[in-house]
């Protein structure tokens, strides 16, 4: 049965230049005609468009969410071989009430030279970039074992191992970089959803920059070569995500033969990002999946953190680095009497907190989010050094300022809002 499948997937690869450059030229005339191009149940390689970017520093993203998942847009590759390889799935949600379903089988036909449920995004023409998703590993569909798989990559072509890949052995998520070095990043806690922000600079030289967050923590800074020298097949990488297990091509077994992955808010982003702007945001809904082909769908909950807490906002001089008064609803703050030029406001907060998101509107607006303490409005270094951002000085008027905290997993606790005025 396995060789016989394998053999399938081999005849797929055969047709797959013909199928390949037939789907392009479609999706290029969809694209001229301004029609959508649909995504097929099972294809060994499909090129098609993805979600319309939002502008700014983002420039795709995706939650799987919308009726028309994987499509308009930028165009990447889809690479799997079986109907339930990429799927929007009900039964996981980080953000909204769906995420991307990632599914791999032992006796899947290979796709694009590889046992793989994948996307890959263009090959880039710059080097700098940021990449995020929030991801959930179901215990009972992905069992440890020894035989790592990819789950995520930067791929430079040379026909050799991505210069960046992100990996999964005994339970654990391990980078490899282009000095074949491998680094553990700690334990991947299953059955619950986590948050990885990358930034990269990616080049063969001192210059390079690799740094990851988890759940709002610094994992990596790493200077150095991110990437191959660029000379005959090698160019600049191009980030893959999804699962591709090497040890699965041909006729290769190991001691599992199931791979599921959840991944839901999923951004990529200019060099001008943040990691604020990066950073996914969830509700926390999740579910336990019932079965290897999520035949059941469930609609998730939104629950929320009550032991977590914005307990009052506190002002703060920039310039002196001095808390200045706590801010009561309806205050009337004056910049001369104060001495105030450079602000900033701090939210205080009670109980374990991973990062809090504030929402200001009124004489000027801002979104943002927070991921280490001092949770501060505009910002700060982590060392006591607050910064200001567009208050120097703050516009005159009145303010709605809402700030939320958020745990490790990504749920709510209980929110804070108050109304407030500068004045000369």
């Amino acid at each position: 049965m396995k060789t016989s499948m394998h053999k399938r997937g081999n005849l797929l690869r055969g047709n797959q230049r013909v199928l390949t450059v037939s789907l392009l030229l479609a999706t290029l005339a969809a694209c001229q005609k301004n029609v959508e191009p649909k995504l097929n149940d099972a294809a060994s390689e499909e090129l098609v468009s993805t979600k319309a970017t939002t502008g700014g520093n983002i420039i795709w993203e995706e939650n799987a969410d919308a009726s028309s998942f994987l499509t308009g847009g930028l165009t990447l590759s889809v690479q799997y071989a079986t109907s339930y390889g990429i799927t929007a799935s009900t039964t996981q949600a980080y953000n909204g009430t769906k995420s991307a379903r990632f599914e791999l089988r032992d006796t899947d036909p290979e796709s694009h030279s590889g046992t793989r449920s994948e996307i890959a995004f263009p090959t880039p023409t710059t080097n700098n970039f940021w990449y995020s998703y929030a991801l959930y590993m179901p215990s009972a569909q992905y069992k440890d074992e020894a035989a790592d798989e990819v789950i995520t990559q930067w791929h430079g072509g040379g026909g050799i191992t991505p210069a960046i890949s992100m990996r999964v052995t005994n339970g654990h998520l391990v980078m490899r970089t282009p000095d074949n070095a491998k680094t553990d990043l700690g334990a991947i806690e299953k059955d619950k959803w986590h948050t990885y922000v990358y930034h990269i600079i990616h080049s063969s030289g001192s210059d390079g920059l690799i740094e990851i967050w988890k759940d709002g923590t610094k994992l990596v800074s790493r200077k150095g070569p991110s990437m191959y020298a660029i000379t005959g097949d090698f160019h600049l990488p191009n980030w893959k995500m999804g699962i591709y297990k090497s040890d699965w091509n041909g006729t290769g077994t190991t001691s599992t033969n199931l791979r599921v992955l959840y991944f839901d808010d999923i951004k990529y982003g200019k060099a001008t990002a943040t990691y604020d702007e990066m950073l996914p945001v969830g509700n926390g809904g999740s579910t336990t999946p019932t079965s290897p082909t999520d035949g059941t769908s469930t609609q998730p909950t939104t629950p929320s953190n009550t032991g977590i807490s914005v307990t009052s906002f506190t002002l703060v001089n920039s310039a002196t680095e001095k808390e200045v008064s706590t801010i009561a609803n309806g205050s009337s703050i004056g910049l001369s009497a104060l001495s105030l030029k450079a602000a900033n406001i701090r939210a205080v907060t009670s109980g374990t907190i991973a990062s809090v998101k504030f929402e200001l509107s009124g004489a000027q607006s801002k979104t943002a989010t927070d991921a280490a303490a001092p949770y501060a409005l505009m910002g700060d270094d982590g060392n006591g050094n607050y910064y200001y951002g567009n208050w120097n000085p703050p516009a005159l008027g009145t303010y709605t300022l809402k700030a939320t905290p958020y745990d490790s997993k990504g749920v709510a606790g209980v929110s804070k809002t108050i109304t407030f005025t500068f004045t000369k």
